[in-house]
């Protein structure tokens, strides 16, 4: 088992043609088990974004910052870091009320505002959480799928990760349908319920 502080940046393997790695616009429903394989795709996909040329914004928990953060400073030059910005999930998730879908989109625009200066492209990487212990799926729903429509719009890749302790089958169903890509620690996939073209 790896040291937590020994993180390295490895490809995301799967058994399909599609990977993370190649994917220039989407929008991602990543379901995670391992903490270690989450911090090391996310960092993976701060890595090809950089090497893309993207600007790149990271909405974490609070507990996962100061690991990314130092992983960030290790990887990446100072030149680097300033094509990343990371904020705290709280102020998305909470500080409207639990998981307020106004609330959330206007921190999010607020966000892309201020990484979007320069003109290129922009990729996201949220951990989405709440603080119910039975959320509404059509509220997800119709959140993640206002979401959707701004990251097609947008010509851009979003990442929204969820943890597998988090989620119901129901609100894995619902998930499914707002996301074309579905992606586990190890795997990545053309989700089989996406409902637009």
């Amino acid at each position: 088992m790896k040291s937590k502080s020994n993180l390295e940046v490895r490809p995301i393997t799967t058994h399909t043609i599609l990977n993370l790695e190649n994917l220039k616009e989407g929008h991602i429903f990543y379901r995670f088990k391992d903490k270690d394989a989450y911090i090391n795709n996310l960092i993976s996909f701060i890595a090809v974004g950089l090497v893309n040329g993207d600007n790149i914004l990271i909405i974490e928990s609070m507990k996962n910052l100061p690991k990314i953060k130092k992983e960030v400073t290790q990887k990446f030059s100072k030149e680097q870091q300033t094509s990343i910005r990371m904020v705290n999930n709280f102020d998305y998730y909470f500080s409207g009320g639990d998981f307020n879908t106004a609330t959330i989109l206007k921190h999010f625009e607020k966000d892309l505002t201020l990484i979007k200066k320069v003109n290129r492209s922009v990729r996201t990487w949220a951990h989405v959480e709440w603080a119910s212990d039975n959320p509404d799926a059509e509220q997800l729903r119709d959140y993640e799928g206002i979401a959707d429509d701004f990251v097609v719009r947008e010509r851009m890749i979003s990442v929204c990760a969820y943890s597998c302790n988090s989620l119901s089958p129901i609100l894995h169903s619902a998930l499914e349908q707002v996301h074309k890509y579905v992606m586990t620690d190890d795997d990545f996939t053309i989700s089989k319920s996406y409902k637009k073209p």
